[in-house]
């Protein structure tokens, strides 16, 4: 049989109340989870909004996030310098994966950055509103919401040098991405079809705990073992 070929799919600007009202498909042998968008199939989810609340729990980390649609959960399972630099109040990027517990949505991070306020009002500009949460509320009024958000969580103002550019996950530094992403991307270099050899993964990664690691994303259900000490991407 013809190994199956991985598409990485495009992370999906939207709103968190999008994100919230879309419809949540379980995912399969086949095929990822996704959020179904009008008729639009978003696997992985690029929002902006505002860092309320921060806690963690020994290696996880519950972050909430609020953009004036909604709020949603941002869980990290393993330890990252990334988060760890993350404060309340700071306007972030978030680009990941929409999951579910306990009939509960959050996104399990790819990549999360801080970055400057002006972006949040270009991200107002860029996405478009799939049925918010409130639908009389019109888009200039979101964008007040956020506004009045960020001056209660007294986000301090930050100029943009004249040559940056809009986020992109491409332009975002190696050191933000999450343990789990190292090893998928790892695991997805060396798949022949076969599978990959537990060793051979700890052997290429720079991570100081790989198998600490691929054990919590066996749990999760992130990869499987396909063969005895071989794993392969869902």
């Amino acid at each position: 049989m013809e190994p199956q070929k991985y598409v990485r799919h495009t992370a999906i600007k939207c709103t968190v109340g999008s994100i919230l009202e879309g419809t949540y498909v379980q995912g399969s042998e086949n095929e990822m989870s996704y959020v179904l968008l009008e008729e639009q199939k978003m696997y992985r989810a690029n929002i902006f909004g505002i860092l309320v609340q921060k806690e963690g729990q020994g290696a996880i980390t519950n972050m909430m996030i609020d953009d004036g649609t909604g709020r949603i959960i941002v869980r990290s399972f393993e330890e990252s310098v990334m988060i760890s630099r993350l404060n309340v109040g700071e306007i972030v990027v978030v680009i990941g994966k929409v999951r579910t517990y306990n009939n509960e949505r959050y996104i399990s991070p790819e990549i999360m950055k801080k970055i400057d306020q002006k972006w949040m009002k270009v991200r107002q500009k860029e996405v478009v509103f799939r049925k918010p949460m409130n639908e009389e509320k019109s888009e200039k009024e979101l964008v007040k919401v956020a506004e009045e958000k960020i001056e209660k969580l007294k986000v301090t103002e930050e100029v943009i040098p004249k040559n940056e550019g809009i986020v992109q996950e491409e332009e975002i530094h190696q050191e933000t991405i999450l343990p789990a992403e190292k090893v998928v991307t790892i695991i997805r270099e060396l798949d022949d079809g076969s599978g990959v050899l537990v060793e051979d993964i700890i052997e290429k990664s720079p991570l100081r705990e790989t198998e600490k690691v691929i054990e919590k994303m066996l749990e999760r259900g992130e990869i499987f073992q396909n063969q005895p000490g071989k794993v392969k991407v869902l």
